[in-house]
């Protein structure tokens, strides 16, 4: 077993990330690294608690709604603030978060009340507004920028500075190893080996975020067909690395069926020979996710084709919940895919207990076939043991505001 030691100046935690835009724009910050600099350098209107993922106070300190849930008011700091990083939302059509507030029938401010005004019942709507994208660019947040650069990001708070570096996993983890960043990504493929390594600084948990293939245009016999034959098995076993990351549905944890799979490819010969088209995002890990289901679909005789410009049949991608509810992931599907029946999901957010509703959505999207569940997604973190308080929350998220550096200390 390798001996960590754990080094670094007091009161600095160094964090690698393996990619980000700068300058960033908290409208648009996409992916884990990005949110996690937005969070740090913006402030958003409510929390989440990291623990129970409750509604908490940010810049807003109260909220009530009214008209069935339709009509929502918020005491806010700087309430018009707000309502324009929303009303400027709600334009940006390729922002991440637009999604959450493009049904908004009316984004106002008055004095220190924030109103908005639905088109449908929206009972967990303060959630909305944890999402980093509601972010407004003017207001400071927990951190003042220091510096920043498309290399490096400096941030500080009294008592504590966070240095963000841009490095690619297999770099960041060497500078682990050398006690030159405290928190570092865990290369692809590389997380039962580093367990052994550094079993101590191993952090993984399953986040809200799901890997799925998107099947617009080939017919509903030939999408059911990659629905069952997709090699959910291998696919955990080499990129979550996690058992029970296999995803078989978009809400709670259905296993797989084997007769369905075999009836699947008893039926491709009779199926049309359909080369389809899936589009791959550069992402290394969707990249490398994509090549094992590849595999398995030629094996049993489909014929995709996995390409990085349209025209796409399907597109592989990573949907990552806004907010830590169940109802996060089936809502972008179908508020900003336009994926599924708006009507059931609809019911969902407005209903006090929606387990029914999204049973139902989910239904009708495993029958449709166009979305094919493929992984939970498990985000896997070197921590160093010389910080505390530092804790990931369900969507990837750490509060850097409560994590304390401890001075330079060996570890075994």
């Amino acid at each position: 077993m390798r001996a960590l030691r754990a080094t670094g100046p007091p009161g600095v935690v160094r964090v690698a990330l393996t990619g980000f835009r700068w300058p960033l724009d908290p409208a648009f910050a996409a992916g884990r690294d990005e949110t996690t600099l937005a969070r740090a350098l913006y402030s958003t209107p409510l929390r989440t608690d990291p623990a129970t993922g409750a509604v908490a106070p940010g810049l807003c300190s109260a909220w009530s709604a009214s008209h069935g849930f339709r009509e929502w008011r918020f005491a806010c700091r700087d309430a018009s603030s707000i309502a324009a990083a929303l009303q400027r939302l709600v334009r940006l059509r390729g922002a991440p978060a637009h999604w959450l507030f493009a049904d908004a029938a009316e984004i106002s401010a008055t004095g220190s009340s924030l109103r908005v005004r639905l088109r449908f019942p929206w009972r967990r709507f303060p959630y909305a507004l944890t999402a980093v994208g509601a972010a407004p660019r003017s207001l400071p947040g927990p951190f003042r920028l220091v510096s920043g650069s498309a290399r490096r990001v400096v941030v500080r708070r009294a008592g504590l500075t966070v240095v963000f570096r841009r490095l690619e996993a297999r770099a960041g983890l060497r500078e682990f190893r050398l006690g030159r960043v405290d928190e570092a990504q865990i290369p692809l493929g590389d997380i039962a080996a580093t367990k052994a390594e550094l079993p101590a600084a191993v952090r993984t948990r399953t986040v809200l975020a799901l890997d799925v293939l998107v099947l617009r245009r080939p017919a509903r016999e030939l999408r059911r067909a990659y629905w069952e034959t997709a090699d959910r098995a291998d696919y955990e076993q080499l990129v979550p690395e996690l058992s029970g990351s296999e995803a078989y549905g978009l809400v709670g944890r259905a296993k797989a069926d084997p007769a369905s799979f075999r009836r699947a490819v008893k039926a491709i010969p009779s199926l049309p020979r359909v080369r389809v088209r899936i589009g791959v995002p550069a992402d290394p890990v969707l990249r490398y996710g994509a090549g094992i289901l590849y595999g398995q679909w030629r094996e049993v005789g489909l014929g995709p084709q996995l390409v990085s410009s349209p025209p796409f049949d399907g597109s592989f991608l990573r949907i990552v919940a806004a907010y830590p509810q169940e109802e996060a992931v089936p809502a972008e599907l179908v508020l900003r895919e336009g994926i599924g029946p708006r009507g059931t999901l609809r019911q969902a957010l407005g209903a006090t207990r929606q387990a029914g509703a999204l049973e139902r959505l989910d239904a009708a999207l495993r029958d449709a076939a166009v979305v094919v569940p493929i992984s939970w997604v498990v985000d896997a973190r070197l921590v160093s043991p010389r910080l505390d308080g530092w804790r990931e929350d369900v969507l990837g998220n750490v509060d850097y505001g409560a994590v304390r550096s401890r001075a330079s200390s060996p570890r075994p």
